[in-house]
């Protein structure tokens, strides 16, 4: 039996937590190619603000709700 709700996790909070995270890590993969050490840590830093702005997002009501043990 599944713990999730009927919505697969599919919450504006957990978009924003994974559109935000891609790009941050395609901008740090890119600086990686490119050897840019500053926009590897700017991309880090992006998904980094992702995940506080998911848990925000969550802690507002926009996210799944917490699964019932």
């Amino acid at each position: 039996m599944s713990s999730q709700a009927g919505n697969h996790g599919s919450t504006p909070a957990a978009w924003t937590v994974t559109i935000l995270a891609l790009i941050g890590c395609t901008v740090s993969g890119v600086a990686m190619i490119a050897a840019n050490v500053m926009l590897f840590w700017v991309g880090a830093a992006v998904v980094l603000v992702g995940c506080i702005a998911g848990a925000g997002m969550r802690m507002g009501g926009l996210g799944a709700a917490p699964a019932r043990r």
